[in-house]
């Protein structure tokens, strides 16, 4: 009893403490206001959350700086951030996996050099990140050999990307052993489409367009249609935007409309985004097969494996690899490199709030800052920490008091993930951050990790992505969704038409411009080992 009121004391000391206000003596000569994403984590509001009253305790009020949370929508980020930067209304510290976006903004001049504010205030984000990886936000737009330091890149901690889930019990419920090669995973969708496993809503597969990235997941698709000894690098790095032209990827689509008009596939796949598809269907137990995110099933934000097992005793998601290239057998992922999204400032960001940006940044890489910023609150968001400082038994997002929520990534933006000082104690903790789960997950990273090629990306801006891109990201979507639900005997007519209209719309332009790049050097990232 004795500790338990201890802990109580404990607790509404801190509670105490932080629900205070800023200091009415503090004198604010800058607000800075920093963009973070909002991924609608029910109880968090990021314009006044923990984070954010440590950050202006910690650094705000010490520096005399008003700190600001701008939230914007993770999966609308490169629209809403275009928007706002044609407005001048984005925030100080801007962020975005938009790398058109940002092409388009050094060659327009749009950003502020970082050269010398990094070198005065930044030497906490150079010992960070590195001079290898700081050299990603360097660019020599006008080509005269100079490279200007325009953005900071992100430290990936984990460069593990998409992983593949299947369900267990449907699995147990059709005596069938975990698919390796599509034939065997297109055996189980249609059993568990006979066996209506899901109910009356049995959708097998679950797939929907990602609108602004459309070949995010249909790539991973593809690539087991590709016979990789007989296309080059240079043909790789082309087409990095438009895997759908090189040969063997339509295939993957003329399965997707088979499997379509036989049922497997959800009907709406073209009209319901992910985020409706799964809220709706995934937690109630109608799907069997998905593909995200490699932790997407046990996240702590929205675990889709607690969830579903509420609905649906005995449901359970586990990983699973089984789209492998009809060529060589191998089963290609895409991983992230090293550099994440991307931080900058705007062109019209004054000169004292540009500086501002650059020591929050630097302060946020502080080994002790970053380690608070990231797990709260000893004894609320976790309890304890082991031998070697990591902390335990993290608490899941909906068992956390509201003042108390947080989204790692959306704040502590400069680490995409949790980082303790190295990559042992890195990879040691990514598996423990899913109390319950840690043996799927780690299985889950395996499998992202088999036959992985890094993404590719540019040294120098891309005009021609910059002028093309959303246009043609447009007529991937249109392809994509009419070649899946056309009549299948139609199936070569649409495809034709669809791939010449990505090519008007300005496609053969950019992979021209991508196959000049390679030619020069200016790439990053890795080609698929045949």
């Amino acid at each position: 009893m004795k500790k338990i009121l201890s802990l109580v004391m404990v607790l509404a000391l801190v509670l105490s403490c932080l629900c205070l206000p800023a200091s009415a003596d503090v004198k604010y000569d800058v607000t800075l206001r920093v963009e973070v994403f909002d991924r609608s984590i029910a109880g968090l509001n990021l314009e006044d959350c923990w984070q954010l009253r440590y950050a202006q305790e910690h650094f705000g009020d010490p520096n005399g700086i008003k700190l600001q949370f701008v939230p914007v929508s993770r999966w609308e980020e490169g629209d809403i951030l275009t928007t706002q930067i044609s407005g001048e209304t984005a925030a100080d510290i801007c962020i975005t996996y938009n790398g058109d976006l940002v092409n388009s903004l050094i060659a327009d001049e749009g950003l502020v050099a970082l050269d010398e504010l990094i070198a005065e205030y930044g030497q906490n984000i150079k010992a960070f990140l590195g001079e290898n990886l700081l050299s990603y936000g360097a660019f020599d737009p006008d080509e005269d050999g100079e490279k200007t330091q325009y953005t900071i890149p992100a430290r990936r901690i984990s460069v593990v990307n998409q992983g593949a889930f299947i369900r267990a019990d449907w699995l147990k419920a059709l005596n069938m052993e975990e698919p390796k090669t599509i034939a065997e995973l297109e055996a189980y969708l249609y059993a568990a489409k006979e066996a209506n496993l899901g109910g009356n809503m049995t959708i097998p597969f679950n797939y929907a367009i990602f609108t602004s990235n459309p070949m995010f997941a249909m790539r991973y698709y593809m690539s087991a249609f590709i016979d990789f000894a007989n296309i080059t690098e240079e043909d790789w790095v082309a087409h990095k935007d438009n895997p759908e032209m090189l040969p063997g990827a339509k295939e993957a689509l003329r399965l997707f409309n088979k499997w379509y008009h036989d049922g497997i596939l959800y009907e709406n796949f073209a009209v319901d985004t992910d985020s409706t598809i799964g809220d709706t269907y995934m937690t109630v137990g109608n799907f069997g097969y998905f593909l995200q995110q490699y932790d997407q099933p046990w996240r702590t934000d929205k675990n889709y494996q607690a969830e579903m097992a509420k609905n649906v005793p005995g449901a359970e998601w586990i990983p699973v690899n089984a789209w492998a290239n009809l060529y060589n057998g191998k089963t290609y992922h895409d991983n992230y490199d090293a550099a994440g999204l991307t931080i900058f400032i705007p062109y019209w960001v004054k000169k004292d709030v540009a500086k501002a940006a650059i020591q929050y940044l630097d302060w946020m890489c502080i080994p002790e800052n970053m380690f608070a910023m990231q797990n709260g609150v000893d004894g609320i968001n976790y309890f304890g920490v082991d031998e070697n400082g990591l902390p335990l038994n993290a608490a899941p997002t909906e068992q956390v008091p509201d003042e108390y929520k947080m989204h790692v990534g959306d704040v502590v933006f400069i680490s995409n993930g949790y980082n303790f000082g190295d990559d042992a104690k890195n990879a040691a903790y990514v598996a423990r951050s899913f109390p319950g789960y840690e043996d799927v997950v780690a299985q889950s990273v395996l499998y992202s990790n088999t036959d992985a090629w890094t993404q590719l990306s540019f040294t120098v801006p891309i005009e021609a992505a910059t002028d093309y891109s959303g246009a043609v990201m447009l007529k991937q979507n249109e392809l994509i969704a009419q070649t899946i639900a056309c009549d299948p005997a139609e199936f070569d007519k649409v495809w034709d038409e669809y791939i010449q209209a990505i090519k008007d719309a300005g496609a053969d332009k950019v992979i021209e411009a991508y196959r000049q790049a390679y030619k020069d050097g200016n790439f990053r990232g890795t080609f698929p080992t045949p």
